[in-house]
């Protein structure tokens, strides 16, 4: 286990000279990246998630991001679960998210980019809540995404608070980075983690992959588990696999003199 958490650590600290950071599917941690203005950012994905004694799957979660001018990104995401424990299997609406990232500092490509990211997580479906497949009430959530750029390295950071309608609110963070193995495919590796009142924190360790397929269409790959956590609890595997469709097509952040 230490020796996967060092591996992690190197490789988050070590990217090469064509590093850039980027947090968002498939990784959990997020990044101060915006779309574009007028540009669409879509993420089709299917989620697996193994537990001690259940799994869950999301199929399809969808994920859809607009961008209003160079520095403001809105966000609607919503899944299909199905969980499957001792035997009995449920399906239903998952929670949607709703929420606005505003990059107030930098952008892509300068030394430093800095965003708040306001979410509100609500039910979609009281039968889903009846079901047991989602959590009675609302979640907000309040975080903050640091990308630092020295020389050719870059890292993101994220970290934040949930505020939970029925139950104990948490404190989330993560750690991102990723290089260019070839021009077309970028390697990723994380660790992210959320602490419980009374509880150890949970931590998971998460590899992947960007492949970008045409101008519009990105692979997402990512497979991961939980390094720290309640043991029935921690996901003993966790699956990403999706495409993300960048409509008309990926925006370019080019440098513009303070004030336009």
């Amino acid at each position: 286990m230490r020796k996967l958490i060092l591996c992690a650590l190197l490789f988050l600290a070590l990217t090469p000279a064509m590093a850039r950071a980027q947090g968002g599917p498939p990784m959990i941690t997020d990044d101060p990246d915006t779309p574009g203005p007028g540009y669409w950012e879509i993420n089709l994905s299917t989620i697996l998630e193994r537990h001690l004694h259940s799994h869950t799957l999301e199929l399809p979660r969808v994920d859809a991001n607009y961008g209003v001018g160079r520095r403001i990104q809105l966000k609607l995401e919503a899944p299909w679960i199905r969980e499957s424990e001792d035997g009995q299997v449920r399906t239903g609406a998952g929670n949607a998210v709703a929420g606005v990232k505003y990059r107030f500092i930098g952008q892509e490509g300068q030394m430093i980019a800095w965003s708040v990211y306001p979410q509100l997580e609500f039910n979609t479906a009281h039968s889903s809540v009846t079901k047991g497949l989602v959590e009675d009430g609302r979640q907000f959530l309040l975080p903050t995404e640091l990308t630092l750029e020295i020389r050719h390295l870059e890292v993101n950071g994220e970290v934040g608070r949930r505020f939970v309608q029925n139950g104990d609110n948490t404190w989330f963070y993560g750690l991102s980075t990723e290089a260019h193995a070839v021009p077309r495919l970028e390697l990723i590796a994380e660790l992210h983690g959320e602490s419980h009142p009374g509880a150890r924190s949970d931590v998971i360790l998460n590899f992947g992959a960007r492949e970008k397929l045409t101008k519009q269409i990105i692979l997402l790959v990512a497979a991961g588990h939980g390094i720290r956590g309640v043991i029935d609890e921690r996901p003993r595997f966790l699956l990403y696999t999706g495409l993300q469709f960048n409509v008309p097509g990926l925006y370019t952040f080019d440098a513009r003199p303070p004030g336009r």
